[in-house]
């Protein structure tokens, strides 16, 4: 078996891996058989078809199960040999079986990393100090959570800010488009969750009130049939709410834990503080790394790219699963489709690669390590922060074989923060 490699960009190799006629006879031999045992052939019964009849009515189906043995023959032998680490699978397979065997593929692998000084950094930090205006905002959060939404009075007009019970048709050139009509909508005017200015167009209403909103599609819309055109909706408001906020008072204060106003305030002002502390920790840290990225030369490959794409959208759909909205909805409510929602996040997940490849770099050259009390105390805050004991945690996860790949991400993670703060302590 002989292989070439050839570097491509974006930290991907092109592999082909050449046998002669000889080594790969065996091989096809093997499969042929194989296969001559379970095909049907007009004219013969099943498993007495002539060799040469199998090899000329199953041409492609040898070649695919020869270079799949072939693969998995040679392939871990030519990475080691080349002293590289794929990071996905492989692609781009174009294989011949005539004299010889000839297999080309390309495949992503883990890039090399020309880490930039890492110590000594310098960049800003924000600095946080409480006052009397930034409490009142806090609180002022706090007791709108608390608020609710109540029907409003007869004759009473509609007010950005307020939310209305919408019954609505959508037409274009009088014709009724599909997913545009509800008969009872919950839209909060100013939220922006309908197109152009839809809900501009309401304030004034009153509860019972018809009309007619004209808008116009963007021209990026995801629907084709409706991006860039004009569309006009039938409207009606079945009710108007109007949030009504409680008072700040003691009894008030109880509901958020706290023994009294003054309790609340002072708690407030505690976890706010905690809060923003750790806010401007984390926003030193992204400084500190894109300070770093400046100077650091690594092509990240496209794979890795597309799978912290992939994890970033399963988290939004998680998030969104929370609060009873499926990610459809909210391609639908945007404007986007699948496609445009995965190229405004890559840019994002392509800076988070690479800071991760950045920090692995420094945990070698700084030779990080975390013992296994690091680890299981991190795994003993990670289940608290579940509402479950360790034991639980780790029985949880034992029941689906993921206990050692969950306490491997928590090593991971540990010594990711190690490097952070390597980082952080040599920072000017």
């Amino acid at each position: 078996m002989k292989h070439e490699l050839k570097k491509l960009a974006n930290s991907a190799v092109e592999i082909k891996i050449s046998l002669t006629a000889e080594e790969v006879k065996p091989i096809k031999d093997e499969v042929t058989k194989e296969l001559a045992k379970k095909v049907e052939v007009p004219g013969f019964r099943k498993g007495h078809a002539p060799i040469s009849t199998i090899e000329a009515q199953f041409k492609d189906n040898i070649k695919e199960e020869v270079a799949d043995k072939v693969l998995h023959k040679y392939y871990e032998e030519v990475i080691k040999a080349e002293n590289i680490v794929p990071v996905s699978y492989i692609s781009n397979l174009n294989v011949t079986l005539e004299d010889g065997f000839e297999a080309t593929f390309t495949v992503d692998v883990y890039p090399e990393v020309k880490l930039g000084e890492y110590k000594g950094l310098e960049v800003e930090k924000e600095t946080f100090e409480m006052t009397p205006e930034k409490l009142d905002e806090e609180i002022k959060i706090m007791l709108n959570s608390k608020s609710k939404l109540e029907d409003t009075e007869e004759g009473y007009k509609a007010q950005m800010g307020d939310t209305v019970d919408l019954a609505f048709e959508g037409f274009m050139d009088g014709v009724p488009f599909e997913g545009g009509k509800a008969d009872s909508h919950m839209l909060k005017l100013g939220s922006k969750m309908f197109i152009d200015n839809f809900e501009d167009q309401l304030v004034g209403y009153t509860a019972g009130q018809e009309g007619e909103i004209t808008v116009n599609f963007p021209a990026e819309y995801h629907a084709a049939n409706l991006a860039g055109k004009p569309a006009v909706f039938k409207v009606k408001i079945n009710a108007i709410k109007k949030l009504t906020v409680p008072e700040l008072n003691d009894e008030v204060a109880k509901e958020f834990g706290a023994e009294s106003v003054e309790d609340l305030k002072a708690k407030t002002t505690e976890r706010v503080t905690k809060r923003e502390e750790e806010r401007i920790k984390n926003q030193h840290v992204a400084k500190l790394l894109d300070k770093l990225a400046e100077t650091t030369e690594v092509e990240v490959p496209v794979s890795m790219i597309a799978s912290e794409v992939r994890a970033r959208i399963a988290e939004m759909e998680q998030q969104f699963g929370a609060q009873g909205i499926k990610l459809d909805m909210y391609l639908q409510m945007t404007g986007m489709d699948l496609n445009q929602l995965q190229s405004q996040i890559a840019p994002m997940a392509a800076a988070k690669v690479k800071s991760d490849l950045m920090l692995a770099e420094i945990i070698k050259a700084e030779k990080l390590e975390v013992t296994d009390e690091e680890v299981n105390a991190k795994m003993e805050d990670l289940a608290k922060m579940y509402g479950m004991s360790f034991d639980q945690l780790k029985e949880n996860l034992e029941k689906g074989n993921n206990f050692d790949n969950f306490k491997l991400s928590v090593k991971e993670e540990c010594l990711m923060q190690k490097a952070i703060e390597v980082l952080v302590k040599n920072a000017k």
